[in-house]
């Protein structure tokens, strides 16, 4: 089995309105038929929060990197809790390293993470806060780790929360994915359907059969100008990125 993985951010109307770079940020590296994959979005009001997200999710993917190379995938949360806690805090430790550097504060570099490990044997998201993971599977059953959001709506849990630890969700999957899609709350508004127990289907289908298709770098090139369409600006102000892998 082999992964297509396909990514895109777009930078939100209100942060192109405001001269603010992009806030959100992807990573992922694929070994054989394993693959590890991350998307952070900045808090807004993070000082730095672009170079959070940024920070995070390579730092994350680069500690889960040699992992990439052992397909014992255990789907077992309590101990997938402490390998995935183990490079999370690892990523954590880089930017607070960097934020040490400029004499600067960590939640100035707040972000939020979603991720996934995968190969053929099965897998796990490791989420913490808003966003959303999903794996798909032929007969169109679909597992789902959900955003986890504070008394409010607009509240959320960031990396560089003290309590961090307590907020990393792991949800274990089996194998035989045929697709995972990782996305920012900002993509959730329209690629999740409004109840956010599945994809959107009017929306993702057509743009998983064009994926398939076409090669990852053309594949991205479509994804970035989808998301950065006029006609999402109209569903939600905020930076957008999706992340779609595909087996194969």
């Amino acid at each position: 089995m082999a992964w297509k993985v396909v990514a895109a951010s777009a930078t939100g109307r209100s942060h192109r309105d405001s001269g603010t770079p992009c806030q959100d940020a992807f990573a992922f590296s694929q070994a054989g038929d394993s693959l590890v994959a991350v998307v952070c979005d900045g808090a807004g009001s993070a000082l730095h929060a672009d170079e959070g997200a940024t920070t995070i999710a390579q730092q994350t993917v680069a500690a889960l990197g040699a992992r990439l190379r052992d397909d014992r995938l255990v789907r077992d949360e309590t101990d997938w809790a402490g390998i995935l806690a183990e490079a999370v805090a690892a990523a954590r430790a880089s930017l607070e390293h960097l934020v040490v550097g400029r004499h600067g504060q960590l939640r100035d570099y707040a972000c939020t993470l979603v991720g996934v490990m995968a190969a053929p044997s099965g897998g796990c998201f490791f989420h913490l806060g808003d966003g959303v993971g999903i794996c798909e599977y032929s007969d169109g059953a679909v597992v789902l780790s959900p955003p986890e959001n504070g008394e409010y709506a607009n509240e959320t849990w960031f990396i560089t929360d003290q309590e961090w630890r307590k907020r990393l969700r792991v949800t274990p999957f089996d194998g035989g994915v045929s697709a995972i899609a990782l996305m920012s709350d900002g993509a959730e508004s329209f690629v999740m359907d409004k109840g956010g127990t599945d994809l959107y289907r009017p929306f993702i289908d057509p743009v998983v059969r064009y994926l398939r298709q076409v090669d990852a770098d053309q594949g991205a090139r479509a994804l970035q100008a989808t998301l950065g369409d006029a006609r999402t600006d109209a569903i939600t102000s905020d930076d957008k990125t999706l992340l779609i892998a595909l087996a194969s």
